[in-house]
């Protein structure tokens, strides 16, 4: 579990899916401190976030033209999971290749 989609994987796959509506300024607001946040011109977009000692997650949200979202805000979905120190660790390891290699 050392990649960016394995990560992704394993919390789809073992996590509590979660799905809650925002409006626009409170998505925007949430997505404050995403962790390795890929954005696609299309409007797709997903990241992990780490709550210490509580869950980590991996969410998303799709603006386009067919995703879930209107005039007054999207939907934003994601899977947790138990807070792991081993699994954050992997994330934040990420997060710095990422600024090491920009």
């Amino acid at each position: 579990m050392h990649t960016r989609s394995s990560i992704q994987k394993h919390i789809t796959q073992t996590g509590e899916k979660v799905s809650r509506w925002r409006t626009w300024s409170e998505a925007k607001e949430r997505q404050a401190t995403p962790l390795l946040r890929e954005s696609l011109p299309s409007g797709y977009s997903n990241w992990f976030s780490v709550v210490k000692g509580h869950s980590i997650w991996w969410i998303y949200t799709d603006t386009s033209d067919g995703g879930l979202w209107n005039s007054e805000g999207m939907a934003v979905s994601g899977f947790r999971i138990p807070y792991e120190e081993l699994l954050a660790q992997k994330i934040y390891e990420l997060v710095y290749e990422c600024l090491v290699s920009s």
